[in-house]
């Protein structure tokens, strides 16, 4: 008897089906992996932009406010603002208003910026009193544990002198009047990788 109709599948064509299939769900499977990696690292650079504009915002907002605070003393005259390579230290006005703080309370107050091991810091301490310069007391805060190094240079216009240059210190003895603008580098650790912030200027506006 001869079956001419005979419907079916042959045991190649069973085989090829699902050849087909390993490679079309190979292909899907990679393809959402990659888009996986692609949104994983755009949330990591995300993270690392957020990082940099929070820094240069918390730096940039603290050295804004310098308050140009003079003292007369036996010796002459002493600008609270004190600028090293590594730290910077000076009376701002940038407080938090919401603060119950004495230091914040008073509307102004001495802070120093600087980085150890521990990471970025700020030290605060009441203006007005005459061991602002000693690299002790008052009240530290950990601004952000990642930062490893921080750099700061000042801007001198010296109209006397008629001369601009900038500077990798600031004495307090030797000025009557505060730079008019600091430039910070700082470099910080990220999922163990070193980045540098790209480099930025603040203008003092009471200079």
């Amino acid at each position: 008897m001869c079956l001419k109709n005979r419907k079916g599948v042959t045991l190649i064509e069973v085989i090829i089906a699902l050849a087909l299939s390993v490679v079309i769900i190979t292909i899907l499977i990679a393809a959402l992996r990659l888009g996986y990696r692609s949104q994983e690292k755009g949330d990591w650079r995300d993270e690392v932009s957020q990082k940099v504009r929070i820094i240069n915002y918390r730096i940039t907002w603290l050295l804004r406010g310098a308050y140009p605070y003079i003292v007369t003393k036996p010796e002459g005259k002493v600008i609270y603002f004190s600028g090293e390579s590594d730290s910077v230290g000076l009376v701002t006005s940038s407080v938090d208003t919401y603060s119950e703080r004495p230091e914040d309370k008073a509307g102004l107050k001495w802070i120093q910026i600087f980085s150890d091991s521990e990471g970025l810091k700020v030290r605060e301490k009441f203006y007005f009193l005459e061991d602002v310069f000693d690299d002790s007391g008052g009240e530290v805060y950990l601004i952000d544990p990642s930062v490893s190094k921080i750099e700061f240079e000042y801007f001198d216009v010296n109209k006397e002198e008629k001369t601009e240059d900038w500077v990798s210190e600031w004495v307090p003895e030797d000025k009557e009047y505060l730079p008019s603008a600091v430039r910070v580098n700082i470099e910080f650790v990220h999922d163990k990788i070193k980045f540098k912030m790209p480099e930025f200027i603040v203008r003092l506006s009471a200079s």
